[in-house]
């Protein structure tokens, strides 16, 4: 009879296929957490406030010039509109009939990242249609455009850059893949 060792100890295991899925969902939650909090500190920097000044009084464009009108109400009603990335529109509101001379301000009630905009279009807004003065790019704090001058303050929040992570497809394929990566964690732990 051959020797057998009295302790018969099972082969080791390599592993089950629920074990191995644990291991590369948790690698997915690790990753996409690392890549949220990446992505959302590079795009933390939001747009909290425009402000226009016109360079010369002169060139400002006028509504009317008929007489017997006041002069306040042939100056432009500016408006200012946010041209985003992804197509959309972040309307900033009217200033009727105020020049620009010494600066018009526009806060935004929402912090909105600069990483979204791809523009800046200032107009003078009309009844039936409202004609461009100009467009620019936020470039730097401050940019020069025709007659126009624009101040741009802006603040750095990890939430506006959260936010505006997850707004992004990637953002939105990152979030579903952690929602079912834990999924499969939580459940890989009731089967095994």
């Amino acid at each position: 009879m051959p020797d057998e060792p009295a302790d018969h100890e099972p082969p080791p295991s390599n592993g089950s296929a629920w074990e191995i899925t644990k291991l590369i969902c948790c690698g997915v939650v690790a990753i996409s957490v690392l890549s949220c909090v990446v992505v959302a500190v590079i795009r933390s920097t939001g747009l909290t406030e425009v402000r226009v000044t016109a360079i010369s009084e002169e060139e400002e464009p006028r509504d009317h010039n008929i007489p017997l009108f006041k002069k306040t109400d042939a100056l432009p009603d500016y408006e200012i509109i946010l041209i985003l990335n992804q197509g959309g529109k972040v309307r900033l509101g009217a200033k009727p009939n105020r020049s620009a001379a010494n600066g018009l301000t526009w806060k935004l009630s929402k912090p909105v990242s600069l990483a979204e905009i791809s523009g800046l279009r200032l107009q003078d807004q009309d009844k039936l249609v409202s004609d461009a003065i100009t467009e620019v790019q936020i470039e730097s704090q401050s940019v020069t455009s025709g007659n126009y001058r624009f101040d741009f303050t802006t603040k750095r929040s990890f939430g506006i850059g959260l936010v505006s992570f997850f707004e992004t497809p990637v953002g939105m394929a990152i979030c579903g893949a952690f929602a079912i990566a834990v999924m499969l964690i939580i459940c890989s732990a009731f089967l095994i």
